[in-house]
């Protein structure tokens, strides 16, 4: 495919300088450098069919990459995307996420997930994550392969224990459409060199739950966020503007009080009217929202 030539020079500018530094930052591959010099270009892309077909080449690209090592010792603090490290030893995973927004304001998701496998040679075995923008993303009640994603920027997470098991509950933001953004909570369980989201482990007021989705209007933030020293994650209460718009996701927006979840007995236990103080440390792990970074056409 032959791509205009404006995103040609500005991928090759963005790759030289990228190649320099990761190889003398890090000591890895060209591989590594590589994706990270896309995902750059990719920040600047002004056009649809320019996003759309970077996106394409780090799906390529990525595997790659992770197939020449180096994922466990990446200082991920260099890249300013959308990652989640957890755990430490033989339960580290890593999960890395990206999106590209359409012109109408729809979005395209790519991601990975690495988790430790000390008896191979990379430490690690890695899943590719492949967005299917057909998914039900506010369906609370499905488990989700990896090869049926429904897509979202992981950007926090905590590690819990079910029996001595670890649980990973991960924290994701998910811009929708041009008329309501999501968050969302759910487990994501590695198996077999594969990945599934959505395990019943939500105790909510309206039942046992997989994930929990947050939908609120386009034009308004909202809260959600993990505190791990208190072992629980809280979010915004929502309600629409009028109760005659209930159901009508583009109207919600946070009323001022929170609720949270609890993790207790192997189970997130749902909490209403919880108090929350201001993280000083929160920053970009309490929201995550790269429509600031958009440019126009």
């Amino acid at each position: 495919m032959n791509r205009p030539s404006s995103l040609s020079c500005c991928l090759l500018f963005v790759l030289i300088g990228s190649l320099a530094f990761s190889t003398h930052a890090w000591g890895q591959s060209p591989e590594w450098a590589r994706v990270m010099a896309t995902h750059e270009a990719l920040k600047g892309a002004r056009t649809q069919n320019d996003r759309l077909d970077l996106h394409d080449q780090l799906e390529a690209m990525w595997p790659e990459a992770l197939a020449t090592g180096h994922a466990f010792s990446v200082d991920w603090d260099l890249w300013n995307q959308a990652v989640v490290d957890l755990g430490e030893g033989d339960e580290r995973m890593v999960v890395f996420t990206w999106n590209v927004e359409l012109d109408n304001r729809n979005q395209r998701y790519g991601g990975w997930v690495a988790h430790a496998a000390p008896e191979t040679d990379l430490g690690y075995v890695f899943t590719s994550l492949t967005h299917d923008p057909e998914a039900r993303a506010m369906d609370v009640t499905r488990l989700l392969r990896h090869d049926q994603w429904a897509g979202g920027l992981y950007y926090d997470g905590m590690l819990t224990y079910d029996k001595g098991s670890p649980v990973y509950t991960l924290v994701a933001w998910d811009g929708a459409d041009a008329l309501t953004n999501r968050k969302k909570i759910e487990t994501l369980e590695p198996r077999n060199g594969r990945v599934r989201f959505g395990a019943p482990r939500f105790d909510m007021p309206t039942g046992l739950q997989k994930r929990v989705v947050l939908s609120y209007g386009d034009a308004v933030q909202a809260t959600l966020r993990v505190e791990p020293s208190a072992g629980r994650i809280v979010f915004d209460h929502l309600a629409p503007e009028d109760p005659s718009m209930r159901g009508q996701y583009a109207f919600y927006g946070p009323t001022l009080s929170y609720d949270g979840l609890e993790w207790r007995k192997g189970r997130w236990q749902f909490v209403s009217d919880v108090s929350v103080k201001n993280a000083k440390d929160a920053g970009n792990r309490e929201y995550r929202d790269p429509r600031g970074r958009r440019r126009s056409n």
